[in-house]
């Protein structure tokens, strides 16, 4: 049985409109100015800047620019040939070699030549060295890309949660202001009964005001923090991140505080980034030494060399040389001279290094642990503070006391809510503070 047409006609338009439909809302969201949504979880955000951020591309820039300069050392090694034709008509003053009244010329001559010339460093110690530190160039520009790679992860992680904080301090600050307008609400109805007096509903007010007040800031810092974001993932204009997680508390495994620093001291990639300007370091000292011994290289070239092509013969020549340096007016000493103080620079760059390795290990250790018991005394405060407002209103609603209770309640309880968002917070960051210090801070979280 055939399928009736009309029922083709309306699957048809039905997918047209499918596919049509959300780009023209897209297109009409651009052009009304609002930017278009694009919701991350903090692994897909630390994924998107480490394929796109500016300074990971620059850095993977700087790694092939390396790579380049060791094939340019690497070509100096390797034979080199070209092809060389040159066609030449000359004609000379015999006056300007002899003492003759008048001059004499001669010539002109004319002769061409075509074919191939070529040389090969057979033994040169400083071309060898020059190639050794550029493949350890290599290396160390791959170093410093992890460098980057970390350090860019480590933005994108703080600033994800500067987002997550604005977030969890503008809910925290709109359940203030439900709070207080109901209480408000409370006080006006108490008044209106008799019951309440006009000052306690100037004064819930005032707290609702000032609760407000709060709202509107946390509203700004969630967009600053967004913007900022944006900026480290290098989004379009018309695109603006939007968390996908929250602030949460987790166990942690309980960490050797000696075994941690040895593994960072093993895992940091400025660390090998810094052992490879040791090697550069000591390669480019050699190099400045072996100056002092003799270089053996070979050229040579063949030509097909007459007055006119069709009567040429074959020419050539090869070459041996032998070079040996007997005075470089000290240069030779004042670059070896040099590259020792570079050597010194090195290791002192390197034990500096490991200082502030192991100084950022113990901090992060320190502050993971303050973090976790911040949390928990966050969260006990949190609990009370509410019922310290609950108990407030009940006996402000019994006519007990005047609401002057309740509002230093509501003043208790935005501390305490404040006082949890900035622990969990700073749980987070001391969390992301650890595994940049130990290096592995990409691996925890972008896989």
């Amino acid at each position: 049985m055939s399928t009736p047409s009309w029922f083709l006609r309306c699957t048809g338009l039905l997918a047209i409109v499918c596919i049509v439909l959300p780009s023209c809302c897209r297109a009409q969201s651009a052009a009304s100015g609002q930017p278009v949504v694009l919701r991350l979880s903090l692994k897909e955000a630390v994924q998107l800047a480490l394929k796109q951020n500016p300074q990971r591309l620059i850095a993977k820039i700087i790694q092939r620019e390396a790579d380049r300069d060791r094939q340019i050392a690497l070509s100096a090694l390797l034979p080199q040939a070209q092809i060389e034709a040159s066609g030449n008509l000359v004609q000379y003053d015999v006056q300007t070699v002899e003492k003759l009244p008048h001059p004499v010329d001669a010539g002109p001559y004319q002769f061409m030549q075509a074919g191939p010339a070529f040389s090969q460093s057979i033994l040169s110690l400083p071309l060898i060295r020059g190639y050794q530190i550029g493949r350890e160039g290599v290396r160390e520009a791959a170093a410093d890309e992890n460098v980057a790679r970390e350090q860019v992860t480590q933005l994108v992680v703080t600033q994800y949660l500067l987002v997550l904080r604005a977030a969890a301090a503008y809910e925290a600050a709109a359940s203030r202001v439900a709070l207080a307008e109901r209480l408000y609400q409370q006080a006006a109805d108490m008044e209106k009964t008799g019951v309440g007096l006009s000052i306690d509903t100037v004064r819930a007010n005032v707290e609702l005001q000032n609760e407000k007040q709060t709202l509107i800031d946390a509203d700004t810092e969630t967009r600053t923090t967004k913007y900022a974001l944006a900026e480290l993932l290098d989004l379009p204009r018309t695109q603006l991140p939007e968390p996908s997680d929250t602030l949460a508390f987790f166990d942690l495994p309980t960490y050797d505080r000696a075994t941690m620093i040895g593994h960072a001291l093993e895992q940091r990639p400025e660390m090998r980034s810094i052992e490879s300007q040791e090697r550069i370091a000591s390669l480019a000292h050699k190099e400045a030494r072996d100056q002092i011994f003799p270089q053996l290289a070979f050229d040579g070239s063949w030509a097909y060399q007459g007055e006119h092509f069709n009567s040429g013969i074959p020419a050539y020549s090869y070459q041996v040389s032998l070079e040996f340096p007997l005075f470089t007016g000290g240069r030779i000493h004042a670059e070896t001279a040099r590259t020792t103080l570079e050597e010194q620079r090195v290791a002192d760059e390197r034990r500096a290094l490991e200082d502030r390795i192991v100084d950022e290990v113990k901090a992060a250790l320190d502050e993971l642990e303050a973090a976790r018991n911040s949390v928990d005394v966050a969260n006990l405060g949190l609990k009370l503070a509410n019922q310290e407002v609950a108990q407030a209103q009940r006996r402000f609603q019994a006519g007990v006391t005047t609401n002057i209770e309740l509002i230093t309640a509501q003043d208790e309880l935005a501390r305490a809510s404040d006082n949890q968002i900035e622990a969990l917070y700073r749980f987070n960051e001391s969390r992301a503070n650890l595994a940049r210090a130990m290096g592995e801070i990409e691996n925890t979280y972008s896989q």
